[in-house]
């Protein structure tokens, strides 16, 4: 048998190369020319031995198909004690060695070069993706900010609008009360003056200096008043004594409270709901969940989002965004609406 070729062919389309040991036969042919009359029988059979040996494999056939002839025509020779003949092909047999080298060794470069080419290519695209994940996390954070500082800017116009409303609409009311005399204008207008306080409060809640439990306590007692609507409200105690919470600054307490109201809204328009649960409760060591549900008529949540005049849920989904939340809904139709926010106890400053 031949001796392994330690390279071996490369190629995943190539078997396994092996190496005819050229060398050894030199050697022994050369022993066996310079060898005594007497010995030169015994020499040979060494050599006739060594070339038996390393009979050239399927593969070596294969791949250099005049490695069979070099064979034969050394068994040839010995038959025919023909040493011209001999010599002749064992020079060819050295030659053969040399062309099986240097075609295993091109086909150990050309693996190289294909391992190269596919670690370069790798690489590149390491970089592509990289420098694309770096381009959307900053459009991603210049969105976000984009959107904190819009929601900044609409709370400080529903403040300039309810603070319009206070100081004017409401005490214009009041004066025109203590003018009039007939007894159901006057009524008119407590009710009139009524209907904007509570639109005031709709705009900027005062109960939110208080905290944010407090400011959605105030909302679902008003809901009740105001619509007649069965709304329950549910805080799970590990949340209400969560120090957590007393770090939220306003624009974060004022963000969820904003969610809680345009949903609770929702259910009031839309859904024709009579009742309406709020749970709020732990999710986990890092966040809090909001579970809003109702018994309404329920919707389509890709069909509403098409619609273009829908900026509620849309404002819902931006405010939760802002605040690095997620929020999911369920609605089947004439079965009601469940609506969940998660949000993170450590949000970053807005």
């Amino acid at each position: 048998m031949l001796t392994i070729f330690s390279y071996g062919f490369c190629h995943k389309s190539q078997k396994q190369a092996e190496q005819i040991n050229a060398e050894s036969l030199t050697e022994k042919w050369l022993a066996c020319e310079s060898s005594a009359e007497e010995d030169y029988q015994t020499k040979l059979e060494d050599f006739l031995l060594e070339v038996k040996k390393n009979e050239p494999s399927d593969t070596i056939i294969y791949y250099f198909p005049e490695a069979k002839k070099i064979y034969d025509n050394l068994l040839s020779g010995i038959n025919e004690s023909n040493n011209q003949k001999i010599t002749e092909n064992v020079r060819e047999w050295e030659i053969l060695q040399k062309n099986i080298t240097q075609f295993q060794l091109e086909q150990l470069y050309h693996s190289y070069r294909i391992l190269i080419a596919v670690i370069i290519i790798l690489l590149l695209l390491t970089f592509i993706f990289l420098v694309m994940y770096l381009v959307t996390s900053k459009s991603r954070k210049e969105n976000k900010a984009f959107t904190v500082q819009m929601l900044k800017a609409q709370e400080a116009e529903r403040e300039r609008i309810s603070n319009e409303l206070h100081d004017t609409v409401c005490q214009d009311l009041r004066e025109l009360q203590f003018r009039l005399e007939d007894k159901k204008t006057v009524n008119l207008c407590k009710k009139i003056a009524s209907d904007v306080r509570n639109t005031c409060y709709a705009l900027t809640p005062s109960d939110l200096n208080e905290g944010l439990f407090e400011a959605i306590l105030s909302l679902c007692a008003l809901c009740k008043q105001v619509t007649g609507l069965n709304v329950i409200l549910s805080i799970q105690d590990d949340i209400k004594h969560n120090p957590c919470f007393k770090d939220f600054s306003r624009d974060k307490n004022l963000n969820i409270y904003r969610i809680v109201q345009e949903i609770l809204n929702n259910s009031i328009k839309h859904a024709q709901a009579e009742t309406i649960s709020i749970l709020i409760r732990s999710f986990d060591a890092a966040h809090f969940r909001i579970i809003i549900s109702d018994d309404g008529k329920g919707f389509d949540l890709k069909t509403a989002l098409k619609k273009k005049n829908h900026f509620g849920l849309k404002s819902m989904s931006a405010r939760v965004e802002a605040l690095s939340g997620e929020i999911s809904f369920y609605s089947e139709a004439d079965a009601g609406t469940q609506v969940t926010i998660t949000v993170p106890y450590d949000i970053t400053d807005l």
